[in-house]
């Protein structure tokens, strides 16, 4: 993250407070989110933008831009600004953008770390999951309904991963 982007970032939200006043000039907060690009905190009034994903100018003014959107809505309509319906489309193309909810950004999602296998006790077949099932709780079978056990847990290495 270099103070280039950063600069922008505050620049472009000091336009769009003068271009699309909502009352007041959100707090600007980077974190290191690795898949997601950025949050609007409607009562906070604070955008969170992270510092690994918006990597450059366009992503940066792409996701700014969206949740500021979400900034407006929730400013002129409430509650029902909340989120991405029409009052938050309605200030995405005010914005100038065509309402799109999720990024298409390249990221580094998290590699699984383990394989977790689970038994059915009543037909006997098994099944691997990412990770456990949580605990205190009683699951069963979908097709012969018979209680699931747990069987195994294998660690999983990067290598594995990728082959």
């Amino acid at each position: 993250m270099n103070d280039d982007i950063r600069a922008l970032a505050d620049a472009l939200l000091q336009e769009l407070c003068v271009k699309h006043p909502i009352g007041y000039v959100p707090k600007l907060v980077w974190k290191r989110l690795r898949v997601t690009a950025g949050t609007a905190h409607y009562r906070a009034g604070m955008i969170t933008l992270s510092a690994i994903v918006l990597c450059d100018p366009e992503r940066l003014g792409i996701t700014i831009r969206h949740e500021y959107a979400h900034l407006m809505a929730f400013v002129r309509h409430g509650r029902k600004g909340a989120g991405h319906g029409e009052p938050w489309k309605n200030a995405m193309r005010e914005l100038g953008l065509e309402p799109k909810v999720r990024h298409k950004y390249e990221v580094t999602r998290n590699v699984a770390r383990q394989e977790v296998a689970y038994a059915c006790q009543r037909c006997g077949e098994t099944f691997t999951r990412k990770r456990r099932l949580p605990a205190r709780r009683k699951y069963v079978h979908a097709k012969c309904g018979g209680s699931l056990k747990l069987h195994s847990v294998r660690s999983v290495t990067a290598e594995q991963t990728t082959a």
